[in-house]
């Protein structure tokens, strides 16, 4: 499939460029994505009724999906899905929609997550709204794993398909509840999104996930992680800052130990994101003078630099000699969050990567060390100029 551009389309429609532009923007033409500053345009694409016409009243030209009930830590990353597929979402408690008659518009697919292990309330609604939706569309059931939930949707799905031809899927959470998480809500956003649009000829399947879930035990502190997990978690915590939010980061760079990796570069770019998105981001990095030649031309630093981060340099014998002990405290480097959580990073003859800690006395004690350290710290920009 290839794409045009708002002008080629201005040409091919005989619609003024600025309106392309504006079609785009209201999600009305499908397939339509911005790449940077340039909107793409799926070269088949049909061009949208007027919304002055009458015809727009009786022909569903835009697709809608109806959210039910939805958790709101996954809201962020599904909308974010949904929008690059096309779709307009529409988020609702089950008690805000009212009289399903009454809705004039249509939708492509619903995705309902379940609160009372799919009662007869909700299996109602289900039935009902199916009236909203047409062959083509899918529904999609989110509900816990709960070994007395009543398992309607194996009998709604085959009423369903039968009678209208519609798909419907479930995705059952293998977390607990009131338990002391780390969650990749990503990973299931995507697996919902899959379910809604992927599988056109299944219905009644169950995909169970845990989403990549990350338990912490009774001091605070998670297990030793390995890499891949140790990424995803750091994916979610720093996916949440803003500009309320504070970033207080120290390594020690013994040797240069920054290396090419895919999970490293990612890592790079999800802190110059932060820091773009006016998260306040303090980096201290640790090593001695005789380290500085060999250190201007280190990629990382460079990046690092070049950013909205607050780059700071400490000699690491000047430490050890006057506090040595705050070098222990750093270890090989942590990352902190505020006041609330630490990011630890492990040797690198470790099979682990790093753990999370969310115990009070190691956040402070590292926090309390970032702030010792910040008293013999210069720009990095000028010890490396």
């Amino acid at each position: 499939m290839g794409y045009l551009t708002a002008k080629q389309f201005s040409e091919k429609w005989g619609i003024s460029e600025r309106r392309i532009i504006k079609l785009c923007k209201e999600q009305r033409i499908d397939g339509a994505k911005k790449e940077g500053m340039v909107w793409e345009i799926p070269e088949e694409a049909l061009k949208p009724s007027d919304k002055r016409s009458n015809i727009s009243k009786y022909i569903n030209i835009q697709k809608r999906i109806m959210i039910v009930n939805s958790k709101e830590e996954i809201t962020e990353y599904l909308q974010s899905l949904l929008e690059k597929e096309g779709y307009i979402a529409e988020y609702k408690k089950l008690d805000e929609i009212g009289d399903l008659n009454k809705l004039e518009k249509y939708y492509e697919g619903l995705v309902y997550f379940s609160t009372n292990n799919m009662d007869k309330k909700e299996e109602a609604f289900i039935i009902s709204f199916s009236s909203k939706l047409n062959s083509e569309s899918s529904i999609v059931i989110i509900d816990y794993n709960n070994e007395k939930r009543n398992k309607v949707e194996k009998k709604v799905s085959s009423k369903l398909k039968n009678e209208i031809g519609l798909r419907i899927n479930t995705l059952i959470l293998d977390i607990q509840k009131n338990v002391d998480l780390i969650v990749n809500y990503t990973e299931i956003a995507e697996d919902i999104l899959e379910l809604l649009l992927k599988f056109k000829n299944s219905t009644g399947m169950t995909i169970i996930t845990d989403g990549g879930k990350i338990e912490f035990n009774s001091k605070g502190k998670t297990s030793n992680l390995e890499i891949g997990k140790f990424y995803n978690a750091i994916n979610s915590y720093f996916r949440k800052l803003n500009k309320e939010s504070y970033l207080w980061c120290a390594s020690t760079m013994l040797e240069d130990e920054w290396t090419e990796s895919p999970q490293e570069m990612k890592f790079r770019v999800i802190n110059l994101e932060i820091a773009n998105r006016g998260v306040n981001v303090e980096r201290i990095f640790i090593f001695s003078k005789d380290k500085i030649k060999e250190f201007k031309q280190n990629k990382t630093l460079k990046i690092y630099m070049q950013s909205n981060i607050k780059t700071l340099y400490v000699d690491y014998d000047e430490i050890n000699e006057k506090e040595p002990e705050l070098l222990q405290i750093v270890g090989n480097g942590w990352d902190g969050i505020d006041k609330n959580t630490l990011i630890v990073d492990l040797p690198s003859i470790s099979k682990e990567r790093g753990y999370i800690s969310k115990n009070t006395k190691e956040v402070m004690k590292a926090y309390n060390c970032f702030l010792n350290l910040k008293k013999y710290s210069k720009s990095l920009k000028e010890v490396l100029k």
